[in-house]
């Protein structure tokens, strides 16, 4: 049989509005905001981790949250951000957006061979993290 799921995606203007993807509420978003306020007076250095990426240059458009474009909203008007970590997109992701955080959605061990692996470790420093990946996973240096 078919994958349907593909038939149903072609005719959508925005194909993150999907069954298998979710979105972020104005309570959710209102509480990361106030979280990331405290982090910004406070000179903090966040990483923010979600299972859905929320950067179409860090992800297929099919993997998107619904709302995505809310919650950059939400990170870009802080300086305190400086990495989004998200997973759900099985082939991986990343890009430096233009407020300079990173957008890193990692391979999804679901699609890894059995002989192979898809993890990492990072490394938090004052200035970077260091990803030291192990199979589909990438070594990835991040300044900040």
């Amino acid at each position: 049989m078919p994958n349907l799921l593909f038939f149903f995606i072609a005719g959508l203007e925005e194909p993150q509005f999907v069954e298998f993807n979710g979105g972020f509420s104005q309570a959710q978003l209102d509480w990361f905001n106030e979280i990331l306020k405290f982090s910004d007076e406070n000179q903090e250095k966040v990483v923010v981790m979600g299972h859905l990426p929320i950067h179409p240059d860090a992800s297929d458009r099919v993997s998107l949250a619904w709302n995505y474009e809310d919650a950059l909203s939400v990170i870009h008007s802080h300086q305190s951000v400086v990495c989004f970590l998200a997973g759900h997109q099985h082939d991986g992701g990343y890009c430096l957006d233009s407020h300079g955080v990173h957008h890193l959605t990692l391979e999804g061990v679901i699609e890894t061979p059995p002989e192979s692996n898809a993890f990492g470790t990072v490394y938090v420093y004052e200035d970077k993290m260091v990803l030291k990946g192990r199979g589909r996973i990438s070594d990835r240096v991040m300044h900040f």
